[in-house]
């Protein structure tokens, strides 16, 4: 109890020594922030100096790593769109409160939509639990079984590696 309090009382590190957010963006596969690192003070080195070292400016990825990633095309605007108003249409429509600005039809497309999302969720979910049991074949011919090629196509890229 005695150290926790002592922890707290020390307070939050330098501002100096934190890292810097720069900047975001979204990109297909989730956002992407950019942080400025501190220079990194390292005590009792080896040597019996210390060294102060500069973060490196960038990280070379070795060649053999790169063309193993599997190439997943871009999606486009219009599938991007598509899926932000699905979203939207079922956080809004699936259960409606009684001051709900959504049609019958909207709330009929809602659940369609949601019951659409749950199968995929639970299929994933299971292709996942075929995965970390190291079932390969099994998790690839349930993907392809619930009709999801593209998780099936990730299933088999997983198993390659």
């Amino acid at each position: 109890m005695w150290l926790l309090l002592l922890a707290l009382a020390d307070g939050p590190p330098p501002q100096e020594a934190r890292a810097a957010l720069q900047s975001c963006e979204m990109t297909p596969s989730g956002w992407v922030c950019t942080y400025k690192m501190p220079p990194i003070t390292l005590i009792g080195t080896p040597e019996g100096g210390t060294t102060t070292a500069a973060p490196p400016a960038t990280v070379t990825v070795p060649q053999g790593v790169a063309a193993s990633l599997p190439v997943i095309p871009p999606r486009t605007d219009a599938e991007v769109r598509e899926e932000a108003r699905r979203a939207r249409l079922i956080a809004k429509c699936y259960q409606p409160g009684w001051l709900s600005l959504c049609l019958p039809g909207e709330r009929k497309e809602a659940k369609v939509l949601k019951a659409e999302a749950d199968s995929r969720a639970q299929l994933r979910a299971r292709v996942t639990s075929l995965l970390a049991e190291s079932r390969c074949e099994a998790a690839i011919k349930a993907a392809l079984e619930g009709g999801d090629l593209a998780l099936a196509r990730e299933a088999r890229t997983f198993c390659t590696r």
